[in-house]
């Protein structure tokens, strides 16, 4: 009977197991590798459940999210017997999941604070805003010299920033210092290892580079960044590299006991599992949005047209990091379901775009801009939105339909031609995966309009492989020396249009893109008008009482326009847990335009508007240089924390002039209350130091 049950192990050889939790945008699945091929032996995936509650906002359930992995996972290994296995011959486990979605939750109760916050949700669009308006120039790649990304609601930092400023509950968890940050393979690993039993609070390399709190040279979370953004490191995970044994699965589910040992992000994991390991070379994934990345080795390359500098991975603690050029595209797949959903011209999206699109030659020189919610890579725009342009009384939806789908292969092109500008080494060929890759047209199309072969791999989601290669690298089940000889089976689509027409082709697609510029015209926050001045001559800032001079008329009586206090029944303040809520409005909104010194009970307040003044600062003035002597060098994130808490903190007056105070130059009366008689600007000699020290501020 035994022989039976080993019948179906391949090749008679019964190989270690694999298996790798994959978490996406829209499904959860639970897949099982023999360790060195490439095919997947068991799978199983359910759909996710998406909440938009506003236009442009996507959430996502975080306990929905462990649900899934439970039952994917049992019903995965259930499988095994069929074909000789058992769950005992899964060595370890490698995680890769959607990268950007941020989720807070309380490190002793296990409860998620909010739902999760999706990588496409533009909600921070208002943070953005209040940060852009106090940088220099209002540069949105002011930061991308130290974490590689520009400032852009894409980004997990402004995700955080946006749910401290607006939950209550992650604002609270904050004070008290129970508040935990994560993507969410920091969710799902800290609740596989013990949730609020001992869970491991962890991020690798690769999640980590998407928030813009991380350092891309030191690979540690950068004590200035999470200054600027108001983010504890407490409260943030700890960095590993993707492939190590982290630790060991204590959830009582069926894979308790069994091994964490690699952990990547769904694209850098793709960049893995399509076996693009060596510099120079690339691979794109279709999916709702699309994702090229570039290997560049493990030299660290600025873009300086668009594309942002990402880890790629680091296969162990020893191992040297491997870096990335990124071009993302918002829009991908998400084009079809649009045409599906919105427009009903096509019923299944999978046969229909490719059957339907296939009926015409051309576009009839019609050209579509997905921009639903702006222009990622290489533009970052966005005020952009979607356009159908060049329509004529011809125009059928099959044409239409053929837009959408050379719009993907358009997007693509904007990074390939950035990444050539960055790297001065065109692409030979390129990679590609993803559920849309499977439309033989769409890659047919994009090989056409690169002018270079597409190289399609047989198994459309190439993230769980690359996965699978690290976890199996880190228990030497997988050697990665192997794996980059490995021939992974493909589909080679070559080119069949000549230069000049693809070149035409694309210079209508650039013209397009212009007209889809600068749509958005949102009503532009307080941090951006200023208006914040009108209301602080309003307001009279009294510690001894918290009511308004006149009774409250309901429940909700304001204070001024946009701030408010609540009441109770008697008529008496309601104070959010001892945090009072009229300085914490006024704060919010407007804490750095008041002339004065205002110290809030919340510590963890920052409005960012001294961004000017710590990324002015050196790595000498840390002691982090290469330069100084050893002696001098600091190494303790204590004594750098210290140190930036006890820097002067920029303010603005109301004309948004700059002004400094220093917390040392202050008699300890004025700083435990608000003097409204003593601005700070009646202190020349602390803000003639203080400006000697800034870089783009002087006194005249």
């Amino acid at each position: 009977m035994k022989a039976e049950v080993d019948m179906p192990v391949k090749d008679g050889l019964k190989k270690s197991l694999v298996g790798v939790i994959d978490d996406g945008t829209k499904t959860v699945r639970f897949v099982i590798f023999e360790a060195e091929r490439s095919e997947e032996l068991t799978a199983y995936q359910i759909d996710k459940t998406e909440v938009q509650p506003q236009e442009g906002w996507y959430e996502q359930d975080p306990m929905e999210i462990l649900n899934h992995i439970k039952t994917c996972a049992d019903n995965a290994i259930g499988q095994l017997t069929e074909l000789g296995y058992s769950k005992e011959d899964i060595v370890t486990l490698g995680i890769t999941n959607q990268r950007e979605t941020t989720i807070a939750w309380d490190k002793y109760t296990g409860e998620p604070l909010h739902p999760a916050i999706a990588w496409n949700d533009i909600r921070t669009d208002s943070t953005v805003d209040a940060i852009l308006a106090k940088l220099p120039d209002r540069n949105k790649n002011y930061l991308k010299n130290i974490s590689g990304l520009p400032i852009s609601p894409y980004f997990s930092a402004l995700k955080m920033r946006w749910l401290k400023d607006n939950i209550k509950s992650v604002r609270r968890a904050s004070r008290d210092k129970r508040l935990l940050f994560g993507t969410v393979d920091s969710w799902i690993v800290w609740n596989l290892t013990g949730g609020p039993q001992g869970g491991l609070h962890i991020t690798d390399v690769t999640n980590a580079s998407r928030t813009l709190l991380m350092d891309l040279d030191t690979l540690n979370w950068d004590p200035m960044l999470c200054r600027l953004f108001g983010i504890h490191r407490e409260s943030l995970p700890q960095i590993r590299s993707s492939s190590e044994l982290y630790g060991v699965v204590k959830d009582g589910s069926i894979l308790d006991g069994i091994g964490i040992s690699g952990i990547l992000g769904n694209q850098q994991a793709a960049l893995v599992g399509q076996n693009c390991l060596q510099a120079g070379q690339a691979k794109n994934t279709y999916r709702s949005g699309c994702f090229l990345l570039y290997n560049t080795g493990t030299r660290r390359v600025h873009s300086t047209h668009g594309l942002i500098t990402t880890l790629a991975y680091k296969l162990g603690p020893n191992a040297p990091p491997v870096y990335a050029l990124e071009g993302s595209i918002a829009v991908a797949g998400g084009a079809m379901k649009f045409l599906r959903d919105n427009l009903g011209l096509v019923r299944d999206v999978a046969r229909d775009t490719e059957l339907v699109a296939g009926q015409v030659f051309s576009t009839g020189d019609v050209y579509f801009v997905p921009a639903f919610s702006g222009l990622y890579a290489p533009y970052w725009r966005k005020d952009a939105r979607g356009i159908i342009c060049g329509l004529t009384a011809f125009t059928t939806k099959n044409h239409i339909i053929r837009a959408a789908l050379e719009a993907v292969c358009f997007q693509t092109r904007d990074i390939l031609e950035a990444m050539n500008k960055d790297c001065g080494m065109p692409l030979g060929k390129l990679h590609v995966d993803g559920k849309m890759a499977a439309n033989h047209l769409l890659m047919q199309l994009q090989a056409d309009l690169i002018g270079i072969p597409v190289l399609r791999a047989h198994t459309w989601d190439m993230s769980a492989l690359g996965a699978a290669v690290c976890a199996g690298h880190a228990t030497g089940v997988w050697a990665v020396d192997q794996w980059r000889h490995h021939a992974t089976p493909n589909d080679t689509f070559l080119p069949t249009t000549t230069d000049d027409d693809r070149d035409a082709r694309y210079t209508k697609w650039k013209m397009a893109v212009q007209r889809s510029l600068g749509w958005a015209t949102t009503k532009k926050s307080i941090a951006m008008t200023g208006q914040a001045k009108r209301k602080s001559s309003m307001v009279t800032l009294n510690h001894s009482s918290d009511v308004p001079s006149s009774p409250p008329q309901s429940r909700k009586a304001s204070l001024v326009d946009g701030l408010s206090i609540d009441y109770d029944r008697l008529g008496n303040p309601i104070k959010d847990e001892g945090v009072d809520n009229s300085v914490q409005e006024l704060i919010k909104f407007s804490a750095r335009k008041f002339s004065v010194f205002v110290p809030v009970q919340n510590e963890e307040v920052t409005i960012l508007d001294d961004a000017e003044y710590f990324m002015s600062k050196k790595e000498c003035d840390y002691g982090m240089c290469q330069c100084c002597q050893p002696k001098k060098k600091l190494t303790n994130w204590e004594t750098i924390e210290e140190i930036i808490e006890n820097d002067p903190e920029i303010i603005f007056d109301s004309d948004d002039n700059p002004i400094v105070v220093d917390p040392n130059a202050f008699p300890s009366s004025f700083a435990n209350g608000v003097d409204l008689n003593r601005p700070a600007c009646k202190i020349p000699e602390v803000f003639t130091h203080i400006c000697n020290k800034l870089s783009h501020t002087t006194l005249m």
